[in-house]
């Protein structure tokens, strides 16, 4: 077996990492490709590298030059760990002393960046050390040298290469169609409306002041049970001080132009005016007090966020994951830890009800499950119902 069928292999394994695990082609140099995988704050690192003969000094350069290079990589993409392997492909006669160098070298593991060795004979199929038995053998699937197979009929080099650059701008495209599906038109609308309300309350007497909060819709339990039942609506627009409507301001602006644009303006509406409606009905089921803010909606987009990770693991925890989740695990804690400040019935009923209507209007170009749509429209049916019956409605 020549080298040219070994780079053929090299590219063709190459190729499958960037179809089947995710992978992406940092670059390639004569002999070696580079491949790069993001998992939320963890990324993955692989290099392929054409092998006839080892020893201990090849290793040990090949190894601290690439622990270099996975610290770079960590500090350029803000990641917490990197884990990587270098698989030296060999495609002449594996000699012992190379199967002594590889069982010495033990790699590095560190805190931040863990790298080790493996190595592939392609005359023998088989791994000659480590390989799947090794830390890192989650890096890719553990079959996946032994599945592929190469001869002189395959397809060239350029061949493989050229499919890894087809997959890879489709992939571009399909990512940017996905987060830039819509514009964030009723997010601004939103907004301005806010401001505008924070705005008169302010000229009309103060908007910490409970007879300005009343007269502009608050969420008041007794005059709910007087039937006016517009106040599971109208709360959601008005603020309690300057630093609520800053702090929801913000957390609208920048959720809500990244919903908006995920879903679309018609599906953003909807999910939006649920989600609030969900908080208010939330906190009208467990809190007397009189209460406004738009955080049972904002929730709600944490919510639409989190129902597009159930559809999209992979993207979700490659782009948003990670830092939604820690977010509002954060804002949850806060509002557990200072019941008495922030009504936080409000953002669970708004958590849950943003869910369960991005359950009800589904992804953009995707067909969503009829029976999923119908019971998540019951569910959060039955939820609002209960919710005011229990506030005594």
């Amino acid at each position: 077996m020549n080298n040219t069928i070994a780079y053929q292999y090299i590219w063709k394994i190459s190729y499958r990492l960037v179809v089947e695990e995710d992978y992406t082609v940092l670059h390639s140099e004569e002999g070696i490709v580079h491949l790069l995988r993001q998992k939320g704050k963890e990324c993955h690192y692989i290099q392929l590298r054409l092998a006839d003969f080892l020893w201990e000094g090849t290793l040990i350069y090949d190894v601290r030059e690439s622990a270099a290079r996975l610290e770079d990589l960590r500090r350029r993409f803000g990641v917490r760990a990197m884990k990587g392997r270098i698989v030296y492909v060999c495609y002449e006669s594996v000699a012992d002393s190379m199967r002594e160098a590889l069982r010495a070298e033990q790699g590095i593991d560190e805190f931040q960046v863990s790298l080790d060795v493996a190595a592939y004979a392609l005359l023998e199929r088989r791994w000659i050390s480590k390989g799947e038995s090794s830390g890192n053998h989650m890096l890719y699937s553990s079959a996946l040298f032994a599945e592929t197979e190469i001869s002189e009929n395959d397809p060239p080099a350029s061949y493989w290469m050229q499919r890894i650059e087809q997959t890879e701008v489709e992939r571009e495209r399909e990512l940017r169609e996905t987060f830039f599906y819509g514009r964030p038109r009723f997010t601004y609308f939103f907004l301005v409306i806010i401001i505008a309300l924070f705005i008169l309350m302010e000229l009309s007497g103060g908007s910490q002041n409970p007879r300005v909060l009343l007269f502009f819709g608050a969420k008041y339990t007794p005059l709910i049970l007087e039937g006016e039942w517009w106040r599971f609506i109208t709360p959601m627009f008005l603020h309690i001080g300057l630093m609520h409507i800053l702090f929801n301001g913000f957390a609208l602006y920048s959720l809500g132009t990244l919903t908006e644009q995920l879903y679309g303006s018609v599906r953003y509406f909807i999910i939006y005016m649920l989600a609030g409606i969900s908080g208010v009905v939330g906190s009208f089921a467990f809190s007397p007090n009189l209460s406004a803010g738009a955080s049972g909606a904002i929730f709600g987009l944490f919510g639409a966020l989190l129902y597009f990770g159930t559809q999209n693991k992979s993207l979700f925890f490659q782009t948003l994951g990670t830092n939604i989740l820690v977010v509002l695990g954060i804002n949850l804690a806060i509002g557990f830890l200072s019941p008495q400040i922030i009504d936080n019935y409000a953002h669970l009923g708004g958590l849950i009800g943003g869910f369960l209507a991005s359950a009800i209007v589904g992804l953009p170009r995707k067909k969503g499950n009829p029976f999923i749509k119908a019971g998540a429209f019951i569910l959060l049916a039955v939820l609002i119902w209960w919710g005011m019956k229990r506030g005594g409605l």
